[in-house]
């Protein structure tokens, strides 16, 4: 903030937008009657959570770290509240915040803030993306056995668990949570978000998490999930669900689907670059559509990976015919048998035979006097190693596939084509919000608090950021679209489809000034006020 005798400059940037969007969804409304009164309180827990939410979407390096400094020079009385000032949002009050909110439940106040964000809004959807990834953190954790087991009934107040267990960020080293997300196929929207412990199954875990929340999310979408989730126990627990899962090649019936030869009439083509063939299942008890898919981009990579196997296959061949051909056999139905047999473990090449060589042990040096027997006689091989193309072949059969199921049996209803296309999304969904939390100019992919009720609530801020960030980009475009308006990109040429994050950037020069007590908004050029109207954001930007 830079002041005169009658000047006062503030910062205001994108921050108003994402304000604006945090009242449209009545975040600091929902969040206060959830959590009840609190006395004596000049900061909610509502409006705490607000200021908490802009820190997260701020573009600093480090969110939620030396809160009140983030508040500096920005106007915080119009962006949260009259009399809330920077001195107000300090550590403290972020702490007890976070505390509050773990009382409270994290999973069913994100869920209740959700459902408010989607009657805002009314965005369509027609799946709902299941994922779950880890976040490692700095600091001793530990944590009782008997507190654990609790935690895996469902007892909402105990703290999850922090822990050692697989690492999506390649940090083993460190102990994790993990963030397990419901997300829309609508832009990606997080509807669900739920901890859970540092060594969690996710072939336990999403599963019942759908099921306990079923009621809340008001599931009348496909539920899409990753390999994980198949198995015969969660396909009786989905009974009642509409889902579509990859199932996993480990499994017996898929391996044989994946390496089984079809005609070339049985393919139909799908999406760009992939085709399939769908088969009837019955596994696990639970009738089921398989579809079969061959990936044109797959397959070529794949084939390049088996050409290199292949290449290492024949290094390994040759040091096995080497130690062949160094043995001495006793006779040559034995060395044929041992050809056999190392030949049948290679897995891509093949040993063929080109006979035995006799090898005579004499009783002295020299050569052997007439009619002298050796004392030994022994057969040496002679074989060659090339390719197998009939193991090649087989190998190569099952390149760029996989198979997906849904228990939606009407193909008219759900076509393959559609299968897969809702499979996919799974990219551009959840896991692309995952992506987003990790990147540095918005979250950090570690974190530290002293206490894993904290770590929960700070899960919750970091999905409520997601919510806002996913939900204020699906609809600028929309709108963006539907008026026929545009905004310049990173090069200066009119786009429908510019990220949230551009568009924040778009902001970066814009103040608000009090000039004598009266307001104004700075650098405010047309294509912001474009983007502000879009997002009905004017109040922010004195454009009422």
């Amino acid at each position: 903030m830079e002041t005169t005798p009658n000047l006062q400059v503030y910062d205001l940037g994108h921050l108003g937008l994402v304000a604006s969007i945090l009242d449209q969804i009545e975040l600091v409304q929902t969040v206060d009657q959830f959590v009840g009164p609190r006395p004596g309180e000049k900061v909610s827990t509502g409006m705490a959570l607000k200021a908490a939410v802009l820190n997260a979407l701020g573009f600093v390096s480090s969110p939620l770290y030396l809160f009140s400094h983030f508040f500096q020079g920005k106007p915080s009385e119009l962006l949260i509240g009259p009399g809330i000032t920077p001195e107000l949002l300090n550590d403290d009050r972020m702490g007890r915040m976070l505390d509050t909110l773990f009382e409270a439940g994290v999973t069913e106040l994100f869920l209740e803030v959700a459902k408010s964000a989607r009657k805002a809004f009314s965005f369509p959807v027609q799946a709902l993306h299941v994922d779950a990834t880890s976040f490692h953190l700095h600091g001793v954790y530990g944590g009782s056995a008997e507190e654990g087991q609790a935690a895996e009934e469902g007892d909402e107040a105990l703290p999850i668990r922090i822990s050692h267990g697989y690492s999506r960020d390649h940090r083993p080293d460190l102990k994790q949570w993990v963030m397990n997300l419901v997300c829309a196929d609508t832009g990606g929207i997080p509807l669900l978000f739920a901890p859970g412990d540092g060594n969690q199954s996710d072939q336990e875990a999403l599963v019942p998490l759908l099921a306990r929340y079923r009621q809340g999310l008001e599931l009348g979408e496909v539920v899409v999930l990753d390999g994980a989730s198949y198995s015969q126990e969660n396909l009786w627990a989905l009974e009642g669900f509409s889902w579509i899962m990859r199932v996993p090649a480990t499994l017996k019936e898929a391996r044989a689907l994946l390496h089984q030869a079809f005609p070339q009439e049985a393919w139909r083509p799908l999406l760009p670059g992939y085709r399939g063939l769908e088969v009837e299942s019955g596994y696990g008890g639970v009738r089921q559509r398989w579809l079969l898919v061959e990936s044109e981009e797959r397959a070529r990579m794949e084939g390049e990976s088996l050409q290199r196997r292949v290449v290492r296959a024949e290094a390994e061949a040759q040091k096995v015919l080497g130690k062949l051909t160094a043995r001495t056999f006793a006779c040559e139905a034995d060395a044929r048998r041992a050809l056999g047999e190392a030949s049948a473990r290679l897995p891509l090449h093949r040993l063929i035979y080109l006979g035995v060589q006799e090898e005579r042990q004499w009783a002295r040096v020299g050569r052997p006097r007439k009619g002298e027997q050796p004392l030994a006689v022994g057969y040496r091989l002679r074989a060659r190693l090339e390719v197998d193309q009939e193991k090649l072949e087989e190998a190569g059969r099952g390149l760029g596939r996989f198979v997906l199921a849904t228990n939606l049996l009407e193909r008219e209803a759900l076509p393959a084509e559609a299968v897969l296309r809702r499979y996919k999304d799974q990219t551009r969904t959840v896991e692309r919000g995952f992506r987003f939390l990790k990147d540095p100019l918005f979250f950090t992919g570690s974190t530290f608090l002293k206490r894993p009720e904290r770590v929960m609530a700070l899960g919750m801020v970091m999905s409520l950021a997601l919510l806002v960030y996913a939900l204020g980009e699906w609809v600028l475009r929309q709108r963006l679209e539907e008026e026929g308006a545009r905004l310049p990109d990173q090069k200066g040429r009119p786009t429908a489809r510019p990220t949230l994050r551009w568009v924040f950037q778009l902001f970066i020069w814009v103040r608000l000034a009090l000039l004598e007590d009266r307001p104004l908004v700075l650098n405010l050029a047309p294509h912001h006020e474009t983007a502000v109207r879009l997002l009905g954001a004017q109040r922010y930007y004195l454009l009422e």
